[in-house]
Formats: C-alpha cells, structure tokens, sequence
C-alpha cells in the first residue's frame, strides 16, 4: 500500500521540496530557528501549524495566492511531518470537533491517511461530514490512501468522490495526472465489485456532478449487466456533463445499443454541445462494435477541431482493435489447459499481494481465459490499484481490457477448454 504525501498541485506547489527550494536563504534560517523552538514545545508547534491550515477557501484565488498559500500549507505539513505522534493525536480531535471548516478537515483527512495508513477511520469519518469540494485534491489522496488501505468500512466516505468534478491534482510521486476518469479508477476502482451497488444507486442523485460521475465509475466497474439509469443519463439527463460521462460510459460497458443510441443523439435537436460529443466519441472509442465506425466518421469531420481529432484517434484506434481481435478468436482455440491453468494462478497471486507479471505478452490473458474468469480478474485488477502509481497501471490496464472482452466480443468464442 502506497500512501500519497505531499499534494499541493491544486493550488500550485507541486511538491514539500520544490516550494523549499524557492525560499529565500533568509527564510530557510527562520525556519530552522522555528524548528528548534517546535523541538522544545512539539504540542505548541503542532497546534500552531494546525492553525495555518485554518480559514481556506480555494475558489476564486488568483494563481499567485494559491502559490503563496502552497508554501504556507507545506510549512505547516512539515512541522506536522516532524511530531508525527502529537500531530495523529492533535488531528484525530480536530477531526473529531472541527464542524465549520471544511477544508481544514478534508486537508487533515489527507494527511492523517498518511500519518497513520493503518487507521484511516477518523479520516473517513471527517470526509463524511465536511463539503469536499472545499479542497477536490485534498479528497481525491484521502479517498485513494483509504481505499489502498483496503478499508472497507471507509467506503461511504470514498463515495464522496463522486460528487467532485475535476481533482486538478496528480500523483507527484510517478508525475501522473489524474483526470476524472483515473480520480475514479484509482478510488472506487480499488473497491471492485463491491462498489458496484452503492456507486449505482448514485444514479439517481439529484447532483449532475454525482450522476455523471457515477455512470463513468460504472464503467470502470464492469458491472455483470448495464444499469438502464445510464443509457437514460446519456439520452436525456439535463446536465451536459453527466451526459457526456454516461456515453463514455456506455463505450466502456460496451453497451450494444450504444451506436444507435448514439447516431440518433447525433442526428436530433437541439445539437448535442462539445462536450457530450467528445463523450460520444469516447464512448464509440471504447466499444468493440466495428460498427462504431459509422458515426465515427460523421464525427470526423466535427466543426470543433479538437472532437474531430478524437474521432480521427478513436477511427484508427477501432480499425487496430478490429484487426487484433479477429487475430485473438483464432488463437484462442489452440490454447491449453495447463496455459489457462498457469494464468488462473498468476491472477489468483495478484489479487493477493497486488502485483502481477503479465511479461512481454499482456494478450495472454485474451487468449488463455474465458468469462467465467470475469470476477477474479476484478479482484485483481481491483488489488494493483493499491499501489497507486502509472506502473500498477501497466498491470491495470490489460486486466481491464481483457474483462471488457470477456463480458462481451469474445463470451461467444469457442475459447479455451476447461482445466
């Protein structure tokens, strides 16, 4: 388990050490005289740093005052950082009384999963109760580091990430971005299947913000059968947002009545907006249909350059998927028992320690499993996720790829015999 540390790419400082870096030596020898006297009194330290955290408000500051509170929030992690058993003391009671400001305790939740992994409760509890959007990174790496410490009871407070709409943060560690897609991957993904019933019930909220993001969670999910909720979100929903996220949805879910749907959302009134169309492609992108191709090449020729740029990626990307597959069928009538049986061990490994070698061949897996393989490929590609990095995203990935072709294109295969 990988617990994520110094965030502050949302309000622009990216890291503890490149904000140190930027500071005056005048400043660096206040410091020190401040942590010498933090030494003497750590309680008196850890309280006043706590303070610094007070009173934050993030929407509408210009890029200089969010740089300029980076570096204040930084220098109150690293006195935090240096008393780590007074500040977990100090944290779990602020957590526990602090009512009004929010982003004091979304902050604090952050940095009490990394404090102390191994109890992420009192953090959870904190996300339950304060208005997430105070700070969307701040609950984006306390939702990951409670989920990555395989926290069950810690799921109702993971939910919440639903009801952010962009992060704007990364993984410093690995210089991963994440957008909404992986916020949702690498929190509720690290759940699997048992996130499926209450990420679904989201479906209906009365936030646009929850609902969209709810349909995309689905479909990082892989439920076993499409939620109607989000065909009905991606026909109808009136927020635009949630629309688009339910087409890419249904792209993902490979939903077979994703084309039509979708030509007919094309072709109707008032015209679909740029971003339900970019969400249509992304959706036609991720379908194994070929004839996604259709309403791939109207899009082609979008009066938007960078929609029909997508089209043109996900045109080419639909033909290559085409010719690989046809390519898989055919190989997977010559595989062998002992081979499935040497993959079903692999995978029954990763889902226990959270790592897997799918060597120079991730295609194995398309070739070696059938969908009766379905659920422990989600218990494994559910496990990597813990790690918390673009590596465990190599692993991911064509865990992901191969359940999407099982559930669908390839469940009609002759496939592999039995053990």
């Amino acid at each position: 388990m990988a617990a994520l540390g110094y965030h502050r790419v949302a309000i622009g400082v990216p890291l503890r050490i490149l904000a140190l870096i930027m500071l005056s030596a005048a400043f660096l020898f206040d410091a020190a005289a401040a942590g010498a006297a933090s030494s003497r009194d750590p309680d008196a330290a850890v309280a006043a740093a706590i303070n610094r955290l007070r009173g934050v408000h993030l929407e509408g500051m210009s890029a200089a005052d969010k740089e300029a509170l980076g570096a204040r929030l930084d220098r109150a992690w690293d006195v935090l950082y240096d008393h780590p058993e007074e500040a977990e003391k100090a944290i779990v009671e602020v957590l526990a009384t602090e009512k009004d400001d929010n982003f004091l305790l979304v902050d604090l939740a952050h940095l009490l999963t990394v404090l102390d992994p191994d109890h992420p409760e009192p953090a959870a509890a904190a996300l339950l109760k304060a208005k997430v959007t105070a700070d969307p990174a701040g609950t984006f790496h306390a939702a990951a580091n409670m989920a990555a410490a395989h926290c069950a009871a810690c799921l109702p407070a993971v939910l919440r990430i639903l009801e952010i709409k962009n992060a704007d943060t990364l993984i410093v560690e690995h210089a991963l971005p994440i957008d909404p897609e992986l916020m949702l991957t690498f929190t509720l993904g690290q759940y699997g299947d048992d996130a499926i019933a209450p990420v679904g019930a989201k479906l209906s909220s009365d936030n646009c913000v929850v609902r969209g993001n709810a349909a995309l969670a689905l479909g990082v999910l892989q439920p076993p059968a499409i939620p109607a909720a989000i065909r009905t979100i991606a026909a109808a929903d009136a927020c635009e947002g949630a629309r688009s996220k339910a087409w890419a949805a249904l792209g993902l879910l490979d939903d077979p009545q994703l084309v039509g749907a979708a030509t007919k959302r094309l072709a109707g009134a008032p015209p679909a907006p740029k971003i339900e169309r970019l969400g249509i492609v992304h959706g036609l992108g991720a379908t194994f249909s070929p004839a996604a191709k259709g309403p791939l090449k109207t899009l082609t020729k979008d009066s938007d350059p960078a929609v029909a740029s997508a089209a043109r990626r996900a045109l080419h990307g639909l033909d290559e998927l085409t010719r690989r597959m046809d390519q898989i069928k055919k190989e997977r009538a010559g595989v062998s028992p002992r081979k499935r049986a040497k993959m079903i061990r692999k995978l029954e490994k990763a889902a226990r320690v959270g790592r897997v070698d799918l060597g120079p061949e991730p295609d194995d897996l398309l070739t070696t499993l059938t969908p009766s393989d379905i659920p422990l490929l989600n218990r494994a590609r559910a496990a990597v996720l813990a790690r918390l990095s673009d590596e465990c995203l190599d692993e991911y990935y064509p865990m992901t790829h191969a359940v999407r072709a099982l559930r669908g294109y390839l469940a009609s295969t002759g496939g592999p015999p039995p053990d």
